[in-house]
């Protein structure tokens, strides 16, 4: 939305997977301005939490937690 300039609800009528997909290989060859900016600037974005509950899972071997 922020580097289309489009509303919510222009994004929600217009937008489906391979227009997603198309916009990603776009922004890959030639990233967004704010983004070469920030990469310029030496701006590092926040990590991001794991999407990977295996590691949740290892944090309580015995499935209890305490």
């Amino acid at each position: 939305m922020i580097e289309l300039h489009w509303t919510r609800d222009q994004v929600l009528d217009q937008v489906d997977i391979p227009f997603l997909e198309d916009l990603r290989r776009a922004w890959a060859e030639c990233p967004p301005l704010r983004r070469m900016a920030a990469a310029y600037l030496g701006y590092k974005p926040k990590a991001r939490p794991s999407a990977n509950y295996h590691e949740l899972l290892a944090m309580f071997p015995n499935g209890t937690i305490r």
